[in-house]
């Protein structure tokens, strides 16, 4: 196997020095493909690497696929086995101290300056309990930020929404920022502890991270490859950024949709610190056809037009997988094309799809954890419901089932309010619906999966519909006004593109660009005719030979390069645009004389 052009231009970039790297690589075009590639008898073979990678899957995986000499660690791992700011190491610090949640450690802190907060909450109708899950939220905001001090912008709007709520409930909403002022000045505190080396506090995962990035990490490599550089957390980047190392950050940019939880675009972050790095796309996706790659660039077209995206980080995809792929505008299911997966908006059609079809008899997998989430949600709503107590965490700044009914009316709660009123309807008894979802956790012989876009990312299907749902951004409002294509946030774009780049074979848009142009006005003209272009993959269109001559934005071409001999050894190599002459092929043999190699661009 052979890198295609674009690999060989970050080849190129790496051999060549380039102390910052950002390779956007849209879906499916193979940056695992093209890490191997610089490990394994390319430029960074027997090299001093580190390769960062999101998870513990991905780093067996990875070290399963990558020479011995490359080091796989997550985020955690490095910091785990890194320095303390203080000295020493970090896992000698807290080696006896991990916990994954701090909810029990501090109900039996006896800190007295603790124990005084926890009063002074109380005082202003905020149990003990919420004074704790206050405390802990804001520790775990604080340490997926870059800052070095808690403030009160570490308090979640959600939860600020609940606290104030339940204070004006109880007539005690005037003491709201005395209140919140004391979290802090805790937190504050809280985490000195953590801090302290020799300390008896308790700490996360995502402490000892913060408290990594905070000192002056080493890492020991000359070259770091940072995987899903898209999605990274704030202290992960801090720590990578401190390296003095060539750093080759890898991910989709388009596919950073995690802001929500504190995950920032490392790419697009590196670029803004440091204006001279080599931004180049990964766009040749063999995950489907071109039919599927022209529905995902519906959506990065918009997603360009919306955010001004810099013109380096601009890539539209190329489908090159070996299947003849479709795009059903309506929900018309083609022979041999039924949907293998159902993506949705959000929990509330998922549960609903879920329950109707395992009701049919069918066999349904919903994908991940999803199952498990929603049924926990459930069972622990229903117990709340009977007046019992209960921990979960979205539940636990609630007094009674109606504080929590009022809260889902709020902008906040609303993604609870489908669940919350299940559990209602039923009278806190959905034993049978749990059942029925229960068995949706498995994926053995599934009929079909089921997913919201969001956790959809990651996985491939053959067929995909996707649910009405998705349509909602687009829908006129309550008094018939149609929406302005300004007033879109990025993110519904970012998920479209993620769902629309899922399947191999078929994808069945279920009406929604029909609704994008009845409906969006001001869209940009891009758009439009990215969608028009859809019209020729319909599943009983022409054949695939038929549209198969398409156009696509340029990508730089190879050319010959000068390079050491060392280097002449390079497994990976590309066919020259020209037949080398009789010359050059001689000079190649020479061990004493410089080789020329086609390694990408200039």
């Amino acid at each position: 196997m052979q890198p295609n052009p674009e690999q060989m231009a970050i080849l190129q970039a790496i051999y060549e020095g380039h102390r910052h790297i950002a390779v956007n690589a849209l879906a499916g075009t193979g940056k695992s493909t093209t890490v191997r590639f610089s490990v394994d008898g390319g430029p960074l073979q027997g090299k001093a690497v580190q390769y960062v990678v999101f998870n513990r899957k991905n780093a067996e995986e990875a070290k399963q696929k990558l020479p011995g000499f490359v080091k796989v660690d997550t985020a955690h791992g490095l910091a785990w086995n890194g320095q303390h700011p203080e000295g020493g190491l970090i896992r000698a610090a807290y080696g006896n101290r991990m916990h994954g949640s701090l909810y029990g450690h501090l109900k039996n802190l006896r800190d007295r300056d603790f124990l005084d907060y926890v009063d002074s909450l109380k005082d202003v109708s905020i149990t003990k309990a919420q004074a704790i899950f206050l405390v802990q939220d804001i520790l775990r905001n604080f340490c997926q930020s870059p800052d070095e001090t808690i403030t009160k912008s570490h308090i979640g709007s959600d939860l600020a929404e609940k606290i104030s709520l339940r204070m004006i409930r109880r007539g005690t909403e005037r003491f709201f920022d005395t209140a919140m002022d004391a979290a802090v000045r805790m937190s504050n505190a809280l985490f000195g502890m953590m801090y302290d080396k020799n300390g008896t506090m308790q700490v996360t995962h995502d402490a000892y991270l913060k408290i990594w990035s905070l000192g002056n990490p080493r890492i020991p490599a000359d070259h770091i490859l940072f995987d899903e550089a898209q999605d990274a957390s704030l202290p992960m980047m801090e720590g990578i950024l401190k390296q003095d190392a060539q750093l080759v950050f890898i991910g989709d940019t388009h596919q950073s949709i995690y802001g929500w939880r504190g995950a920032v675009d490392a790419m697009q972050e590196l670029k803004r610190r440091y204006p001279d790095t080599v931004v180049l796309p990964l766009q040749s996706s063999y995950r489907f056809g071109q039919a599927v790659a022209d529905a995902g660039n519906v959506f990065l077209t918009a997603l360009y037009e919306r955010e001004k995206t810099p013109h380096e980080f601009r890539a539209f995809l190329k489908g090159l997988g070996n299947y003849d792929s479709r795009v059903e505008l309506g929900d018309r299911i083609a022979e041999n094309r039924s949907p293998t997966a159902y993506l949705f908006r959000s929990n509330a059609p998922l549960v609903g799809a879920a329950i109707a079809g395992l009701d049919r008899g069918k066999k349904v997998y919903m994908a991940g954890d999803q199952a498990k989430e929603i049924v926990d949600f459930l069972e622990a709503a229903c117990k709340f419901y009977r007046g019992e107590f209960t921990t979960h965490p979205e539940l636990k700044f609630f007094d009674s089932f109606d504080e929590l009914k009022k809260y889902t009316e709020t902008r906040e709660g609303q993604n609870l309010k489908f669940l919350t009123s299940m559990v209602e309807n039923a009278h806190g008894d959905l034993r049978r619906e749990i059942e029925l979802l229960q068995r949706s956790a498995f994926c053995q012989d599934a009929d079909y999966v089921l997913s919201t876009m969001h956790r959809s990312k990651g996985l491939e299907f053959a067929h995909v519909m996707l649910d009405a749902g998705v349509q909602k951004p687009f829908e006129l409002d309550d008094d018939g006004n149609k929406p302005k294509f300004g007033d879109i946030v990025p993110e519904v774009w970012r998920l479209l593109y993620v769902a629309c780049t899922r399947p191999h074979e078929t994808l069945y848009l279920n009406g929604l660009t029909n609704v994008l142009l009845a409906n969006v006005q001001e869209l940009p003209d891009a758009v439009v005719a990215a969608i028009h272009n859809l019209d020729r993959y319909a599943v009983d269109a022409q054949p695939r030979a038929a549209w198969e001559s398409l156009e696509f934005p340029p990508v730089p071409a190879p050319q010959w390069r000068t390079i050491p001999v060392a280097e002449a050894n390079l497994r990976y190599r590309l066919k020259p645009l020209a037949e080398p002459s009789a010359q050059q092929r001689d000079l190649a043999l020479s061990a004493s004389t410089p080789v020329r190699e086609n390694l990408g661009p200039a």
